[in-house]
């Protein structure tokens, strides 16, 4: 649910606190195989997060550790020459490791995939990205012999909301259905 008119004040007596949105987990969701629109619920004040992410039976949420201070995301505002307005979201990520014929098939999968994302931050709080239109692989790149070895990717897409933090009890359901 979009939301077009401002409806609380933004002070700095009511976001005192401390805010470290670095990226220190990814979990990813294959997009076809949630069951459904990870659902979403606003509070009195019409504060939204997403309540649950459901997946098909049998299938499983995917974690990343990216390399340390190589995450990132950004939510950008579009406004095309004709006044249409959107988002564009994009998270990009080094994974380290050997290159191997199991990291070939998940810089395949990473490049060709389509994906529900939850970044998990540094300050514990839990966005998620993708959530009507699935994120996918806007660059994938295997680098060796410098400061960047490994996999860099960037997933990104136009979507139609900004991020929503993830419920308590989103974020646990999420946690059990991680791979082992």
């Amino acid at each position: 649910m979009a939301i077009c008119a401002l409806n609380r004040n933004l002070t700095r007596t009511t976001s005192c606190g401390y805010s470290l949105p670095e990226i220190v987990d990814l979990y990813l969701v294959n997009y076809e195989e949630l069951s459904g629109t990870p659902a979403i619920s606003a509070d009195s004040a019409g504060c939204e997060s997403i309540t649950a992410v459901t997946l098909d039976t049998g299938k499983k949420v995917y974690h990343i550790e990216p390399t340390k201070n190589s995450a990132s995301f950004e939510d950008t505002l579009v406004v095309e020459d004709n006044g249409n307005k959107y988002r564009n979201a994009s998270i990009t990520f080094n994974v380290a490791g050997k290159y191997d014929e199991c990291m070939h098939g998940s810089l395949d999968a990473l490049s060709l995939g389509r994906y529900f994302v939850v970044v998990k931050t540094a300050d514990g709080n839990y966005l998620g990205f993708g959530r009507i239109s699935p994120l996918e692989a806007e660059t994938a790149t295997l680098a060796g012999g410098s400061d960047t070895n490994g996999l860099q990717i960037v997933l990104a897409g136009n979507i139609a909301e900004s991020p929503l933090p993830l419920s308590e009890a989103a974020v646990t359901a999420l946690l059990a259905n991680v791979a082992d």
